[in-house]
């Protein structure tokens, strides 16, 4: 059993989910995420809530702030501020934490992401003595951290149709990013080593229909999730997940081409996709066209 600094035992974030006294609009649970939470809190009423320690980080997005002020108690440390719309808070993994506010209804979206999961993604960026040093901070503005936050509010809002790797992905770069705002002023950046990534790209390419996670394909090539997301971006100029999804269109192309009838319902699931939503969608935007339109133009021209 995990214990905090106190020597009480962790929570997880589902835990702690349980024992707050206020209503959760939305979750990620049932997205099969790997140590990654989101919550959306749209309307918190005055509240007086205590938190144990948990055993992953969490970051805090005020999307609407309360109009008083904001007290909070995180690891024996007291602060009173007014919170601006659009801030952010950090809570680092073990401390534990109280929030107090009263006026207005703030809306908060919640960012989760477990230790095990965050070591994974900067263990070899980050010396280790340093990287895991994180202090709890607030009122904190970074246009890149709320673009990351803003990614995980639509995915959750989207019922997590991007799938794993997309998920891992942003919560690789969450990581890093964490880091480098709220971790040790002397976080130096390791050396990565020579390492050959084809196998992973070989990968996506061969078994481009099915589910595949950023942890999978970094083990493979023996790098952390982070190198991993920034070698293959160097080698083939994009995103693992980026080409994962134009690897399926391609695929996709290729069968309309073909003449051979099949519903595009039927190709979205044999392609990976969660539905022909989600496949249309990706289809439009890498090809300019619905796939209705591809095929009957292509047809029409052959």
């Amino acid at each position: 059993m995990d214990l905090d600094t106190s020597g009480n035992a962790l929570i997880t974030p589902c835990e702690r989910m349980a024992i707050v006294p206020v209503d959760c609009k939305a979750h990620s649970d049932g997205f099969e995420w790997e140590g990654i939470r989101v919550e959306y809190y749209p309307e918190l009423p005055p509240s007086d809530i205590y938190c144990a320690g948990m055993d992953a980080h969490l970051l805090v997005y005020h999307t609407r702030a309360l109009n008083g002020v904001f007290h909070h108690e995180c690891a024996d440390k007291l602060t009173q501020t007014r919170l601006q719309t659009g801030q952010l808070s950090f809570i680092p993994a073990r401390a534990d934490n109280r929030w107090l506010f009263g006026d207005g209804t703030p809306c908060a979206l919640h960012v989760m992401i477990n230790e095990d999961v965050f070591e994974k993604s900067v263990e070899q960026h980050f010396k280790q003595i340093n990287y895991c040093v994180l202090r709890d901070d607030f009122q904190v503005t970074s246009p890149t951290l709320q673009a990351l936050l803003r990614l995980f509010g639509m995915e959750l809002d989207n019922g997590g149709l991007n799938g794993s790797l997309y998920a891992e992905s942003l919560a690789t770069a969450l990581s890093l990013q964490i880091v480098n705002h709220f971790g040790s002023p002397r976080n130096t950046l390791n050396i990565e080593t020579d390492s050959n990534i084809v196998p992973a790209y070989d990968l996506i390419n061969d078994e481009y229909y099915r589910s595949i996670t950023l942890n999978e394909l970094a083990k493979l090539v023996g790098l952390s999730r982070a190198q991993f997301v920034r070698r293959f971006k160097q080698q083939f100029g994009t995103t693992p997940h980026n080409y994962l999804i134009k690897r399926r269109i391609e695929i996709a192309k290729r069968k309309l081409k073909s003449g051979a009838y099949i519903s595009l319902a039927q190709l979205a699931m044999e392609l990976g996709f969660a539905d022909q939503s989600h496949f249309n969608r990706h289809f439009s935007a890498i090809t300019g066209v619905s796939p209705t339109t591809f095929y009957r133009g292509y047809r029409f021209n052959k």
